[in-house]
């Protein structure tokens, strides 16, 4: 028995669970490997361009009870996938030549990480949108500003939509210079010398212009020049405090929302047929406010568990940081999702 992630189902959009789900994962490294082989038979290595062909036809052929059975025998998940596909191909064993594991499993990781910021940054670019909106929508609107939850001066209920416009911009500035900046680890092998792709190419000039035309496949602008086994995990720090730091603009948002509301000043609606309570039915709570408050608090344990890899690791590589990236890395964009979606339907 499994039990599901409440996160994906719950939610995250259609899209993000795309990127993340398993049939999604093997589908990219097929298109990986595929691009690799394409590459590899242009750069002088002979690959039957039928088998290649074989390897394009059958790359929505997916059985992950096969992958699980062929996992458990071998005791190795990227073998497994390897000889599913192989099996499902029907063609030689033309895949993964000169690659390690790292050489897969690191590039599609990245490549699902600046898709899934990508989807993320558009959407707090609507909540931005939104925010600078309802800032000038309610410009005329006087409050008693607090501080100290104390009744201070006069302020603007649109100077208040203007303060978490401007955080949430300074955060998504940084988050769009680390998304356009963001590099792909390329094909650097076991350690990160290239010396199995050079030795099987022929030459470093040809494993350089392997790593270019993948870059290019998966959509990168930047290679990084000198990585181990795996790429940097602060590179994962990285990204998960921004998703945390424009997650706090919303939940300043939402604390704002939630306070206002128990002064009788907003309300985040309340449709025919909804209820706030079993006992009291009246009540008009300010539950979405609650889920992105509660949003913002997942991703600053995110932050932290990405903290805890970050610069961890072991001279060229180990694997003692998988399971905590195969957790919080989802679960961010999953969490992300989930926020910036609660935070449009309450600006809406």
């Amino acid at each position: 028995m499994s039990n599901p992630n409440i996160l994906s189902e719950r939610y995250a959009t259609h899209k993000m669970n795309e990127i993340f789900s398993a049939e999604g994962n093997v589908r990219r490294e097929r298109g990986l490997w595929i691009a690799v082989m394409k590459a590899q038979k242009d750069l002088g290595i002979n690959i039957p361009s039928g088998d290649i062909e074989k390897y394009e036809k059958a790359i929505d052929d997916i059985d992950l009870k096969r992958i699980e059975e062929i996992e458990f025998e071998t005791r190795h998940d990227v073998k497994a996938r390897i000889q599913s596909y192989v099996e499902t191909a029907g063609a030689g064993e033309y895949i993964h030549m000169g690659m390690t594991s790292k050489d897969l499993t690191d590039n599609i990781d990245m490549a699902k990480n600046k898709d899934a910021s990508e989807i993320i940054r558009g959407k707090y670019i609507a909540i931005l949108s939104n925010f600078l909106g309802k800032s000038e929508e309610y410009n005329d609107i006087i409050l008693a500003a607090r501080t100290h939850h104390q009744p201070a001066q006069l302020t603007l209920l649109g100077k208040r939509f203007s303060m978490w416009a401007e955080e949430l911009y300074e955060h998504l500035n940084d988050f769009d210079d680390f998304v356009n900046t963001y590099p792909l680890r390329g094909m650097k092998g076991a350690v990160g010398t290239q010396s199995d792709m050079i030795k099987l190419l022929g030459s470093k000039e040809k494993a350089e212009e392997l790593d270019k035309r993948i870059a290019k496949e998966l959509g990168f602008a930047n290679i990084m020049e000198s990585v181990p086994q795996v790429y940097p995990r602060s590179l994962d720090k990285k990204m998960i405090a921004y998703l945390s730091l424009m997650g706090d603009a919303c939940r300043n948002f939402a604390i704002g929302i939630r306070l206002m509301s128990g002064y009788d000043l907003v309300t985040e609606g309340f449709k025919e047929g909804q209820v706030g309570s079993s006992a009291m039915p009246h009540k008009m709570n300010t539950r979405s406010s609650e889920r992105i408050y509660g949003f913002a608090n997942l991703l600053k344990m995110y932050d932290d568990g990405a903290s805890r890899i970050s610069g961890d690791v072991w001279e060229e590589g180990d694997v003692s940081d998988s399971v905590v990236r195969r957790v919080i890395i989802p679960d961010a964009f999953y969490v992300s999702d989930g926020l910036c979606e609660t935070t449009l339907t309450v600006l809406n």
